[in-house]
């Protein structure tokens, strides 16, 4: 344990991205879910042979669409946290 301030703040700023990081898993698990549930749903319109394709049609689910988003702001927000890290 760090025992000076500097020291317990790279501490804090490590959890802070370790919280994300979990945060991030559980989010694209819930992509997935979304993505496989609206497959089996209606495959003509979200089943598509190209990843891309699939993506882009996924997106015009609103649900997807606001996970998605999340998953990219929490990724943001990482990042900050680790230059604050890289900063200390």
């Amino acid at each position: 344990m760090a025992g000076n301030t500097r020291g317990k703040l790279k501490e804090n700023f490590e959890g802070v991205h370790n919280n994300f990081n979990w945060s991030l898993k559980h989010i694209n698990k819930s992509l997935n879910l979304i993505a496989v549930q609206l497959m089996q749903t209606d495959p003509d319109k979200y089943k598509k042979a190209n990843a891309d394709e699939a993506e882009v049609v996924l997106m015009t689910y609103p649900l997807y669409a606001g996970v998605k988003a999340l998953g990219e702001g929490v990724e943001q927000l990482d990042g900050l946290a680790q230059n604050i890290y890289a900063s200390l």
